[in-house]
């Protein structure tokens, strides 16, 4: 892949050079934009066309735009997930896209921050496998169908999310005869958002998610004799978000850019079977209740220079994941326990900095900060008699989605917009490209880009 990107890059830099003088129509964006600007990945105090996928009437300010990633490559491992394809079609005032591939949710583990007992609070393949007794699959080809309306001053858009895996194994395989066993990992999500335009120097941008991931297993056995004849597996978690921001224009180089976000995932797995005879009543079907929650509050100040732009935020974050254990000593008929498990994030502060500048007409450099200082606290509260405890410690967290960094490697990120006619090629370097040069200059085997978005404007 290294010495692909290498070529790659040089063609289009030769071609820059030749092309003419006049303003590319290209439109820079995509994850390779916003890491390298001081995101974590993305940053909340600057624009750029992702924001469809948290804000669907972005897709009315980015009509006849083709975008995708081309994945994503850190210390040698290339992260083929990362990539995925979209494009927005504009009709008028109206704008409809399609998105494939772009992983969201806790069905991807990229997408989870939990780990150890916290591992399934916000990633739920993990339980269904444990049930299952296999591996079962992330939801495939995950795809996004979004429309937005422009009128005036305001802009509306809708959009819907659905991905899928399923898996039946009916007599053969995981199970014997007259025995069928069917699982099934899936997601359905709709979004909407909308830009308000108060005035030529106040918008306000505001979005909401709803999204139902669900995992069942279902077991039965055509044998009259065999027990259980029926089992099954039932987890549905919600999602609900809500983000919001104001960029308020107060001159031609001071943009102050506040922003709120707070979203709540959770889930409560059932188990069932029949067996006979059926056991005394309480019977323990749930045994953990799962959740992850997110605030975070900020603000940023973005100033225009020459030739260029720098984007100064900070906040406060808060994030929490849940796993409450309830146990059963003794077995069916015992009373029900349960401990209540939670792990805690406080970011203050969380900071994000970025700066785009215009080397020549078609080359941008980018440079970019991050950095969350946390205080990790962790607390169990088993049933009584037993007693609180709660461990406080620091920490520096990863980037969510991870993209391969650990938090010493996305301190300081550097990027390059390369923008040919319509064509826009952006990526973060690779810091290993800094200390050791390229793979045809040093004869080291290293990443110009550990990643690369790529974008195509048509009108």
């Amino acid at each position: 892949m290294n010495r692909y990107l290498s070529t790659v890059v040089a063609f289009f830099l030769v071609l820059g050079t030749v092309v003419s003088q006049e303003k590319p129509k290209a439109v820079s964006g995509g994850l390779g934009r916003t890491a390298a600007l001081g995101g974590n990945p993305t940053n909340p105090y600057i624009q750029d066309f992702t924001d469809v996928f948290v804000n669907p009437a972005y897709a009315a300010w980015n009509k006849d735009l083709l975008f995708g990633e081309l994945g994503n490559s850190f210390g040698n491992q290339y992260f083929a997930p990362g990539q995925y394809a979209a494009y927005t079609l504009g009709l008028g005032n109206l704008a409809v896209g399609v998105a494939i591939g772009k992983r969201e949710g806790p069905m991807f583990a990229e997408n989870s921050y939990g780990a150890g007992l916290f591992a399934n609070s916000d990633y739920m393949i993990p339980s269904i496998n444990g049930y299952a007794g296999f591996g079962t699959g992330e939801p495939q080809a995950p795809f996004h169908v979004f429309a937005a309306y422009r009128a005036g001053f305001l802009t509306i858009g809708g959009a819907l999310y659905r991905s899928s895996w399923s898996y039946t194994d009916d007599g053969t395989g995981t199970v014997g005869a007259m025995q069928k066993f069917e699982v099934s990992n899936n997601q359905t999500g709709f979004k909407a958002g909308m830009l308000l335009e108060l005035s030529s120097s106040f918008l306000v941008d505001a979005g909401v998610l709803f999204r139902l991931n669900s995992s069942t297993a279902d077991f039965s056995d055509a044998n009259p004799g065999a027990n259980p004849t029926a089992a099954s597996y039932d987890a549905t978690g919600t999602e609900i978000g809500v983000n919001g921001r104001a960029f308020m224009k107060f001159s031609d180089k001071l943009t102050l850019v506040p922003q709120v976000r707070f979203a709540t995932f959770g889930y409560e797995p059932e188990i069932a079977d029949n067996s006979t005879p059926a056991p005394p009543s309480p019977v323990l079907t749930k045994p953990n209740d799962f959740g992850r929650t997110e605030f975070e509050v900020g603000v940023g100040v973005n100033s225009t220079f020459e030739g260029g732009w720098v984007s100064v935020g900070a906040a406060v974050q808060s994030i929490s994941l849940t796993n409450d254990v309830t146990t059963q000593p003794g077995g069916p008929g015992n009373p029900l326990q349960t401990t209540k498990n939670k792990m805690s994030w406080f970011d203050l502060p969380k900071l994000n900095v970025g700066a785009e500048f215009e080397l020549l007409s078609w080359l941008y450099g980018r440079l970019g900060y991050f950095k969350r200082i946390s205080s990790v606290t962790t607390t169990s509260e088993p049933p009584a008699p037993g007693q609180k405890s709660e461990n406080t410690i620091s920490s520096e967290p990863g980037y969510i989605p991870s993209l391969g960094f650990t938090p010493a490697q996305q301190q300081v990120s550097l990027g390059l917009g390369i923008l040919v006619n319509r064509i826009s090629i952006d990526g973060y370097v690779g810091e290993r490209v800094l200390a050791s040069g390229t793979w045809l200059l040093s004869g080291r085997l290293q990443d110009i880009f550990g990643v690369l978005s790529i974008s195509v404007k048509f009108d």
